[in-house]
């Protein structure tokens, strides 16, 4: 965290109850704030507006809808600050992935390989906020 105690704020969509409470409890040991989290396609997108944070994570499958729905309205966010999208999924072949980055999304890991790799993308985004943040003080 920078000098100004501005953490990376940080949503998560994701459909398995246990791996959420486990990805919330990973995040904020990497020092970032998760303002929320969905399991369906319409609740995440409500809260996203609402809490406007720096980073989404998104399943592609999800209880309700899909990943690239949440994916399609974060896209189509003219004019708005978009948050840096990334995907974490156990869909990974290709069309999923090219679909995914025609998007816009900047990061796509393997849900069953790479939430470690994952959360070193995101502390690493934490860090630098705090280091912009803190060098304007």
């Amino acid at each position: 965290m920078g000098v100004s105690g501005r953490q990376l704020r940080v949503y998560v969509v994701e459909d398995s109850a246990m791996l959420l409470s486990r990805l919330v409890e990973l995040l904020e040991g990497t020092g970032v704030a998760v303002v929320g989290y969905a399991d369906t396609t319409a609740t995440a997108i409500r809260e996203i507006d609402a809490t406007v944070p720096d980073v989404v994570i998104v399943d592609i499958a999800l209880r309700h809808g899909n990943g690239f729905d949440v994916l399609r309205m974060l896209a189509a966010r003219n004019g708005v600050r978009r948050p840096t999208a990334i995907v974490l999924s156990n869909y990974t072949s290709g069309p999923y992935r090219a679909a995914a980055k025609r998007l816009g999304v900047e990061y796509y890991f393997d849900k069953s390989s790479e939430i470690f790799t994952m959360l070193k993308v995101v502390a690493s985004m934490a860090r630098s906020i705090g280091l912009r943040n803190g060098s304007d003080s």
